[in-house]
């Protein structure tokens, strides 16, 4: 359940002068839950199985500027399983809103940042099913995953971006990171004050979403990430989907594409088509072909491929979903196959 606090407080800095602003802030959040069965997705502990959990504090506040511009902030609170204290890389941004035109500035929280897949599924992406395993004692199952699921090089630094509304549902948004490594997660008590001593490089990005025609949806984006002094190159990310619905079938693709600054590359494909079988339940089937390039340019031995099917049922306060997968020459090995099973209770309040 969500609970709402009505505070009154005085605004710091140049709106303090100004005086006094009610502020509704809105607390929520989420309790994930996990068991998992994994074969063959690690160079080590290949079979195992567990419960792997995540929890997360959502805190927002929006509202309208004495001088007519609206307003929302907020920030997140996430600690995973074996965590002992929050991730600091969660959620945080403040957003200045005047007509259709919205500006930000923020981490992990860019708007039409390409850290989603417009391919329809029953449940997750296939990095947050078999990838991020180390949440789960004892494994790391994605040591070998080349997956490329998201554009991401935009995610984590503090990036300010523009993000403007057109008629029929058009959207377009511009970010420009001037360093990737200013980042939210860091010794405590020093980013507030200093900025990171790291060989820092600029992100900028360019992001379509849109909705040309009925029941058709498409993106397409563009991220570049400025090269230091020891990498070969600059990094560039390109994305491009669609998505299309037909009654109670939606179908839809992706293609990613990833220049490392280290010289290599990788090409995802993905293929989705989700079921509607009720008003609370999907079901889904998809798959994914990942393709690569070593630092000198060359091939990989095999493509990775995976197929996946889900079922994914909504009890309102509560969502499950079940996944089974099956994956081949991962991590372009032709010797290395697996299989997983993911059975996932989420629960929103």
């Amino acid at each position: 359940m969500k609970k709402t606090l009505l505070l009154t407080t005085a605004l710091i800095g140049t709106l303090s002068i100004l005086g006094t602003a009610q502020a509704e802030i809105k607390i929520g959040g989420h309790v994930k839950t996990a068991w998992k069965s994994m074969d063959g997705l690690a160079t080590v502990d290949k079979k195992n199985s567990g419960f792997s959990q995540e929890r997360q504090l959502d805190f927002s506040s929006e509202g309208t500027l004495n001088n007519g511009l609206k307003y929302k902030a907020g920030f997140s609170l996430e600690q995973d399983a074996g965590e002992t204290g929050f991730d600091g890389a969660e959620t945080n941004y403040v957003n200045i809103t005047t007509g259709n035109t919205t500006i930000q500035l923020g981490a992990d929280s860019a708007p039409l940042n390409g850290d989603f897949n417009i391919v329809p599924r029953a449940g997750n992406a296939m990095n947050e099913e078999i990838g991020y395993g180390s949440t789960m004692v004892g494994a790391n199952f994605n040591s070998n995953l080349k997956y490329a699921q998201d554009l991401t090089l935009n995610k984590a630094p503090m990036a300010l971006t523009v993000l403007q509304k057109f008629d029929g549902n058009h959207q377009v948004a511009l970010t420009f990171a001037p360093r990737s490594d200013d980042k939210l997660a860091g010794t405590s008590g020093t980013n507030d004050t200093a900025v990171s001593t790291a060989s820092g490089k600029s992100v900028r990005s360019a992001t379509y979403y849109g909705s040309p025609i009925a029941n058709l949806n498409v993106f397409a984006e563009y991220q570049t990430q400025v090269k230091n002094g020891s990498e070969t190159r600059d990094a560039k990310v390109q994305g491009i989907g669609f998505a299309y619905s037909m009654g109670s079938v939606k179908f839809g693709a992706e293609k990613v594409n990833y220049d490392l600054a280290t010289g290599a590359s990788t090409d995802t494909m993905e293929y989705g088509v989700v079921f509607k079988l009720s008003d609370n339940a999907t079901a889904g089937i998809g798959r994914t072909v990942t393709e690569g390039k070593n630092t000198s340019g060359a091939a990989e031995a095999a493509k990775e491929k995976i197929n996946y099917l889900q079922v994914g049922y909504n009890l309102g306060a509560i969502g499950t979903q079940l996944s089974y997968i099956d994956a081949e020459n991962l991590g372009y090995s032709a010797t290395q196959d697996a299989k997983a099973v993911v059975l996932k209770i989420n629960t929103k309040f």
